[in-house]
């Protein structure tokens, strides 16, 4: 992960944040919106970036799961996310969606990572003795699963199967469907964040999902839902 500047006090000291439970603010959390909580975390409430992490780790880890291809890598890779998001955020745009800022790293930082796991290696910093600590044990915390175990084996062999047809496809058409079944992005939104236009996001979608038919055969039914293909 390239070095960026998190922010710091006014004497430029950079600091990671200490996350905690408790929200300066009396509305409940789901309704605060990511500009809020992105303005919180740059005047110095660092602990405002805890909503920002539970509001899209979920998403995040999913795709992410699917992406890389193993559970552990993936968690890894949404961590790294979060801090590089975190770091990075005095950079982020606010004329932009902070959400497909969001997916823009987890897909560099899949692609990027994916490299390194081939080879036994890791580009980010684990195991260093640094101010990060406190930020990766809390996200670590955050990424368990909170799924039953009766649950997790209901949807196993779904999962397992849509992850196999996925890995068939192009990265291109397979990013795109992850995103938008996985993740509930809209056709602009994976535009964005794939930096792609928008007809070419769609294209993406349909031939994807017309090649996963193809792999099915014409009795089997693709285990996700088709109602989200025609929606924006």
């Amino acid at each position: 992960m390239s070095a960026v500047v998190a922010p710091g006090d006014n004497a430029g000291n950079v600091h990671s944040p200490r996350f905690s439970q408790k929200l300066h603010v009396t509305i409940p959390r789901d309704e605060i919106s990511d500009g809020t909580l992105i303005a919180a975390v740059l005047a110095g409430e660092r602990d405002q970036f805890a909503p920002l992490v539970e509001r899209y780790q979920g998403q995040l880890l999913r795709v992410a799961r699917s992406r890389m291809g193993r559970p552990d890598w993936a968690e890894d890779v949404v961590q790294e996310t979060f801090l590089c998001a975190f770091k990075s955020l005095h950079t982020y745009k606010s004329q932009y969606s902070f959400r497909t800022w969001l997916w823009t790293i987890l897909l560099n930082q899949c692609r990027r990572q994916l490299k390194k796991f081939s080879r036994g290696l890791f580009i980010g910093t684990w195991g260093q003795p640094n101010d990060d600590d406190d930020l990766r044990a809390t996200l670590a915390d955050q990424l368990k699963s909170d799924e039953s175990p009766s649950t997790r084996m209901a949807t196993k062999e779904r999962s397992e199967l849509l992850d196999a047809l996925l890995a068939k496809l192009p990265e291109g058409q397979a990013d795109a469907l992850r995103l938008r079944f996985f993740g509930g992005l809209k056709f602009q939104e994976i535009a964005e964040a794939m930096g792609c236009s928008l007809s070419t996001a769609k294209s993406r979608v349909r031939w994807g999902l017309t090649k996963m038919a193809e792999y099915l055969g014409p009795e089997d039914d693709l285990p996700i839902d088709r109602t989200m293909e025609s929606r924006q």
